[in-house]
């Protein structure tokens, strides 16, 4: 069961702090760079982190309730089955991270556009929600994102290039403007998805046919 994060566990964290509303005491951490953290099944309620980068972290099974990560960049973290309700992750980094199960669906995705979609780079993003999701010009760049569920989701002028699709779902999705250049393994029925603009590469976008029912001889 996850237990309640404890500050002072991390003695690196400088923090400064902010009184809400209610009276409740909320950390904040800025421009802090943290190195090697193990926080696996930690909880994260109502803290924000501007500017930070997390380096050879492990948050596996964290649960990160209501925080905010502005412009954060996670580098070689492990963040596997992390649970991120009510929190924001605008302008966010990941690189050569693993993120496998998490349910994006449950973060914070403001309806006006006021930073962009957190980025992905050689990231392992497997088993991923981000069904319905705004994410419009969101960078997902040679990752493995195997049995994820981008359906109903707006990924419109978005850099999806290099990334492994095997097994995700792709439906009423989105995919205007789009670059899926050196993307593989993609099942994406033109038919059931907005693909106008959007580049693909060959001979993976043979595959955009086979979903077609058509022969090819």
């Amino acid at each position: 069961m996850p237990t309640p994060f404890d500050i002072t566990i991390t003695p690196d964290f400088m923090k400064n702090t902010a009184t809400s509303p209610d009276g409740d005491e909320q950390e904040e951490y800025i421009d802090r760079a943290f190195d090697g953290l193990i926080l696996k099944e930690k909880v994260f309620t109502a803290k924000r982190f501007y500017n930070c980068v997390f380096r050879n972290c492990d948050f596996t099974g964290a649960v990160f309730s209501c925080c905010k990560f502005s412009e954060c960049r996670f580098e070689s973290c492990n963040l596997s089955l992390v649970k991120v309700t009510g929190s924001d992750f605008g302008g966010g980094l990941f690189k050569d991270s693993k993120l496998v199960g998490v349910n994006w669906t449950g973060a914070s995705w403001p309806r006006i556009k006021l930073t962009e979609p957190p980025r992905f780079a050689h990231c392992v993003l497997n088993d991923a929600n981000f069904m319905g999701l705004p994410l419009s010009g969101i960078r997902m760049t040679d990752c493995l994102a195997k049995d994820a569920d981008f359906r109903e989701a707006d990924l419109s002028d978005s850099d999806l290039s290099g990334t492994d699709f095997t097994a995700s779902l792709f439906g009423g999705t989105d995919l205007t403007n789009a670059d899926l250049t050196r993307a593989k393994n993609y099942a994406i029925r033109l038919a059931d998805n907005k693909v106008k603009n959007a580049k693909f590469s060959m001979p993976e976008a043979m595959a955009l046919l086979y979903c077609m029912n058509i022969k090819i001889v």
